[in-house]
């Protein structure tokens, strides 16, 4: 019993979720509101009997069809199209033509089953009397379906923008990877031909950062340990590579438990220093990375020397610190700061925002 009762609830959840089902449940419950508030006041003047049901009818039956009728008729055909002129006549025709048939339709009830009261109402009334009910219901009507639509295409605007995010973020990401492993594998590369003792260090931190960039960043944001500890390995590939020549400082300070951000966010900061600094001069340059976690906010300050002519390199495919600023400004919207900070002598970066 309770299985079948489980099953039941289950077909039933599943139909009310369904578009279609779920309008006409919403219609129907529109119109048992909208026509209570007349049938309560019909009763509780003139009491329940078969008149009083029948001034019901009377009343759902005309007022039903004039709604939809203008609402899916005369709005999309003469409203939406700018005949505004042809709408208002037609649309006063459509109520007084509404008044006049319920006029007409109340006074066939038969006195011999209606309350003497109602009897009495009806005969007061006369072929004009439900006019202004009846803009009233079309205005209301009208109000409700458009707030609906207006609700309707901001949710489509919300998806097509958050699918827009996701597939910008997605190419973003294809643009980090392959430039970042092709600097790598130079790297590796120049220390292959030296026959260096560091190239084996080098293959096996490789192995563990594209590990990482093809398995745990395709899922939204990481865990923030995770993310540092790439940018470390990265950071002790580029030391590994210069040995003494260079002066490379990096300082991790903070707590990074239970925090997440968005993946390869960092190392575009960190990889431009190294490029535009290190490698452009090799004397007497230098890289200071100093990267400070306290509680939710994400402190990153690098930088770099630049060569004695001024001279800056490249980059090919325009990745760097764009696709940093692009990014921030995707994911991390009012939540962080991006200073840039060229020198005579220096190239300072300093990046903060608030962890997911």
């Amino acid at each position: 019993m309770e299985t079948t009762t489980q099953h039941l609830l289950g077909q039933w959840k599943d139909k009310v979720q369904q578009p279609q089902f779920s309008r006409v449940l919403m219609h129907v419950g529109f119109w048992l509101f909208w026509l209570f508030r007349t049938f309560y006041d019909i009763v509780s003047l003139y009491g329940w009997g078969p008149g009083e049901l029948l001034f019901m009818l009377v009343y759902a039956a005309t007022q039903i069809p004039m709604m939809y009728f203008h609402l899916y008729f005369l709005v999309p055909q003469l409203l939406n199209k700018g005949r505004y002129v042809i709408y208002a006549v037609c649309t006063i025709a459509l109520v007084f033509a509404y008044s006049y048939v319920n006029y007409n339709l109340l006074n066939l009830i038969p006195a011999s089953i209606s309350n003497a009261g109602l009897i009495d109402y009806i005969s007061q009334l006369n072929s004009q009397y439900d006019i202004i009910e009846g803009f009233f219901t079309l205005v209301i009507t009208y109000s409700i379906k458009y707030a609906g639509q207006v609700r309707s295409t901001q949710t489509r605007l919300l998806k097509l923008q958050r699918d827009n995010l996701t597939l910008e973020l997605n190419a973003l990401k294809a643009q980090i990877n392959p430039h970042f492993l092709f600097n790598t594998l130079n790297n590796i590369y120049s220390l292959a031909l030296r026959k260096s003792d560091k190239t084996a260090d080098m293959v096996l931190r490789l192995s563990d950062m594209m590990r990482y960039v093809l398995y745990e960043c395709n899922s939204g944001a990481v865990a923030l340990e995770r993310e540092v500890e790439f940018v470390s390995n990265y950071v002790e590939l580029e030391r590994i590579r210069h040995g003494n020549h260079v002066s490379i400082n990096y300082a991790l300070h903070g707590d990074m438990e239970d925090k997440w951000i968005e993946p390869l966010l960092l190392i575009p900061v960190v990889e431009n220093s190294f490029k535009h600094g290190i490698n452009a001069q090799m004397e007497n340059s230098y890289v200071t990375i100093k990267l400070d976690v306290k509680e939710d906010a994400l402190s990153l300050s690098v930088e770099n020397s630049i060569p004695v002519n001024g001279a800056m390199l490249k980059e090919k495919g325009g990745i760097g610190l764009e696709n940093v600023r692009k990014r921030l400004e995707l994911i991390y919207p009012g939540k962080h700061t991006l200073e840039i900070a060229p020198y005579n002598d220096r190239f300072l970066v300093t990046l903060q925002l608030n962890l997911l």
